[in-house]
């Protein structure tokens, strides 16, 4: 008996496990994604960040005081037994991506302008990848961006960053475990969704504090 029965009613990993993901960033939301997306049965996972686990990281990223000046990717793929691509790099704009998602979870506007820009030139020379998804998130709130790259008006959108405006404040408000999981959950069936070919929404933006769950921009690009 498979060890993913209790999931196969909503989704047969069998169908999707060959997918190659790459996630860009590892901190709070992409140390907790690569968790997700593992157990949820994905293997074909490249990791890339540069930076080192700091004394303050695991209170709402995925590592532990043992693991502290460690490089994230280093301590990440040690928890997964290896089973897992990564890279101690920065992607530049120079880069070639060619995994068939890309999961951008860097907190730096510039880092994702640059990341953007090496996915839109993977794409016209190698047509991958064919899918973004960006989580970001602060304080209580977050918000949750799926692209696909062949859907032309909202990749313009997109990439114009009239989506959605940053998030502004304090560096003692830029995070806390519930909305880490929180965001990695909507993230992780925005996936699922955009690859089984279900309805999913181009934008969703979420308070936690006031319970506000807001949808927009449907997967044609309508409001």
């Amino acid at each position: 008996m498979s060890i993913y029965q209790n999931q196969v009613g909503i989704i047969n990993i069998d169908e999707y496990d060959y997918l190659q993901i790459a996630i860009i960033g590892v901190g709070s939301i992409g140390s907790c994604l690569a968790i997700a997306l593992n157990k949820l049965g994905f293997k074909n996972i490249i990791i890339i960040d540069d930076d080192k686990v700091e004394k303050h990281n695991p209170t709402t990223q995925f590592y532990f005081n043992q693991n502290v000046n460690q490089y994230k990717v280093h301590a990440l793929s040690n928890y997964l037994n290896g089973h897992i691509n990564h890279y101690v790099t920065r992607v530049k704009p120079s880069h070639k991506i060619k995994s068939d998602v890309v999961f951008i979870c860097v907190d730096s506007l510039k880092q994702r302008k640059i990341i953007t820009k090496a996915i839109l030139d993977s794409y016209k020379e190698f047509k991958k990848p064919t899918l973004i998804i960006d989580g970001r998130m602060h304080r209580l709130m977050f918000r949750v961006f799926t692209v696909p790259l062949n859907n032309q008006v909202l990749l313009n959108q997109y990439v114009a960053g009239i989506l959605g405006k940053e998030f502004r404040g304090s560096c003692t408000e830029k995070g806390i475990i519930q909305n880490v999981f929180a965001v990695v959950s909507v993230m992780v069936e925005q996936f699922k969704k955009t690859i089984t070919g279900e309805e999913y929404y181009a934008v969703i933006n979420c308070d936690l504090e006031r319970y506000e769950f807001i949808k927009n921009a449907l997967q044609d690009g309508k409001q």
